[in-house]
């Protein structure tokens, strides 16, 4: 099976990747759209997944000091060494760990259900779905009040949550910080949060893909992919640090209007 992905089509595609894998309105959604309104033929999963790796590239490297301390922490913890600074470091390493324990049994519930659509209709349906959540983060912090510490009860709920962020439409990151953000999460950290805890489940992902037997029988083009993959990681780092800023300053209500215009553009409006 060979890739129809032109190296026009991998740059679109790589752009709307790395746009909107960080900001909170559904990058498989707007793929599917994308591919809808541009008449791009079945793209292959394995490019796909390797654009969300592309993404993945700009999480470890932004977080690249979190991410080494975690590893570090986690090393002396397996050899008895830990020091008393680790403490928040393994707490989160566990609630990361426990969160994607539930957001794989979601998504597998998710599949065997057949509710993974990626129809026109239902990725609209799920992006005014994920527009009301995050419309609801305007008066979060009005509400519950943030703990100092990542909690149990923050893993069940954002686990939960992340498993239905794999249903095309839904923004992982937007019903991730959503979910953080109520759950009693302090701003910084959800952001935080959310994006190191989208890195096993990229990974889990990419393995899977690749362990797929049809997977040895695509071809994608070397030159689409790798334009697809700079255009996702560029635009990415651009993306994720607007994003981290609007968080913080409680601004991810403001993503609710552009979905719900698009929601309701992809349900009415044919072109």
């Amino acid at each position: 099976m060979n890739s129809t992905v032109s190296a026009f089509e991998g740059i679109v595609l790589g752009f709307v990747q790395g746009l909107t894998e960080f900001l909170p309105v559904s990058s498989s959604g707007h793929l599917v759209l994308v591919r809808d309104y541009f008449a791009i033929g079945q793209v292959p999963l394995l490019f796909d997944v390797l654009l969300h790796v592309a993404t993945l590239f700009v999480i470890i490297y932004h977080y690249r000091v979190l991410v080494l301390r975690l590893i570090m922490a986690a090393f002396r913890f397996v050899a008895k060494r830990s020091r008393p600074e680790d403490a928040d470091d393994l707490r989160l390493i566990a609630v990361v760990l426990g969160a994607t324990i539930l957001t794989v049994a979601v998504a597998l519930a998710i599949r065997i259900g057949g509710l993974d659509s990626e129809s026109r209709r239902s990725v609209s349906v799920a992006m005014l779905l994920t527009a009301v959540l995050l419309a609801t983060t305007a008066w979060v912090g009005k509400v519950v009040r943030p703990t100092g510490t990542y909690t149990w009860l923050q893993m069940l709920v954002t686990g939960i949550a992340q498993g239905f962020g794999t249903l095309a439409g839904i923004s992982r990151s937007g019903i991730t910080l959503t979910a953080s953000l109520w759950s009693g999460m302090q701003r910084e950290r959800a952001g935080e949060y959310t994006f190191i805890l989208s890195i096993p489940a990229v990974l889990g992902a990419l393995v899977l893909t690749l362990a797929d037997d049809q997977v040895s029988h695509i071809s994608i083009g070397f030159l689409p992919t790798a334009l697809g993959c700079a255009a996702a990681f560029l635009t990415g780092l651009v993306a994720l640090r607007l994003l981290l800023w609007m968080v913080k300053n409680a601004r991810l209500w403001y993503f609710s209007f552009y979905l719900a215009a698009l929601g309701l553009f992809g349900l009415f409006v044919k072109v």
